[in-house]
């Protein structure tokens, strides 16, 4: 090949770059478009937001590898909601392979998102140990809470909390023992990632409501026929008495209106727990309402 010929093949190639950089850049955007408009769907359009971020999918193979997880664990999470187990695993496995060519502390939002997806995904198949030890690894692997700038809670990191708990809670017999265990021998992890920075030493310990049998919340109707467990997480302020003065959602599972039915009964919730007679202590503390269906 002549050197003028090297030269002409070598512009072409030059200008296709930018273009398919554009491309690339315009498919993530279209991509996580989807993905969003999946997030905000109604329970109604939720079917239909589905199929449309599983033909954008299909449409942008080139998307960045982290939004195209995303998508995976979106569709996973679908799968869930229609009682499709083996299909929600499929696509929380699909997109958490996505993330192992990325640096590890790549995306910390989207890999806690995809582990609670399989975390559903391996308990509505009954893997119950194989869920648990995964949503504690996931933990430890996201650290410490990440307070935003005006000091509101960290949500995603109360989220894996929140499923580290459904996940014990599921436990039976054997199973239970060794997860207690598991616990037990990272023990010293779990605390590096709860530490408070001198703040109250059991800001992440939880609360136990006392008078629960006469304030408990109705479980919706759809996860209860559809046999499926769910919990809410909250960060509680209380009075001296251990009165609740104020509740706010961080975390729940599966719907949005248990969260509601729970938040309408958690102010009259009287709680215990360690250090509730110190200011510090006294506000943001979690209690988590967890419901079982056998």
């Amino acid at each position: 090949m002549s050197k003028k010929a090297l030269g002409l093949v070598l512009i072409a190639l030059a200008c296709q770059l930018p273009f398919k950089v554009a491309y690339a850049q315009t498919s993530g955007a279209e991509l996580a478009s989807a993905g969003q408009a999946y997030r905000m769907a109604s329970t109604e359009n939720r079917a239909m937001s589905a199929q449309t971020l599983r033909r954008a999918l299909a449409r942008h193979s080139d998307a960045p590898a982290a939004i195209k997880a995303e998508a995976n664990f979106l569709l996973g999470d679908f799968a869930l909601r229609d009682g499709k187990k083996d299909l929600a695993l499929k696509h929380a496995n699909q997109g958490l392979k996505l993330l192992e060519g990325l640096e590890p502390t790549f995306a910390p939002d989207v890999r806690a998102f995809g582990a609670r997806v399989k975390t559903q995904a391996l308990l509505a198949k009954q893997n119950r140990l194989e869920a648990f030890t995964l949503i504690l690894d996931a933990r430890l692997a996201y650290g410490a809470p990440k307070l935003g700038p005006d000091g509101a809670w960290d949500k995603v990191w109360d989220d894996l909390y929140l499923w580290q708990q459904i996940a014990h809670t599921e436990l039976r017999g054997g199973d239970r023992a060794k997860a207690d265990v598991l616990l037990a021998t990272r023990g010293a992890e779990i605390a590096q990632i709860s530490q408070t920075n001198g703040q109250c030493d059991f800001q992440h310990e939880p609360l136990r409501v006392v008078n629960w049998e006469s304030n408990r919340p109705n479980y919706p109707i759809v996860p209860h026929f559809a046999n499926q467990t769910g919990g809410v997480l909250f960060r509680l302020s209380v009075d001296r008495q251990g009165r609740v003065t104020k509740a706010e959602t961080t975390a729940f599972s599966p719907s949005e209106d248990f969260a509601i039915m729970t938040e309408r009964v958690a102010t009259n919730w009287i709680v215990t727990g360690r250090r509730l007679d110190q200011a510090a202590c006294a506000s943001g503390r979690p209690s988590f309402t967890i419901f079982q269906l056998f």
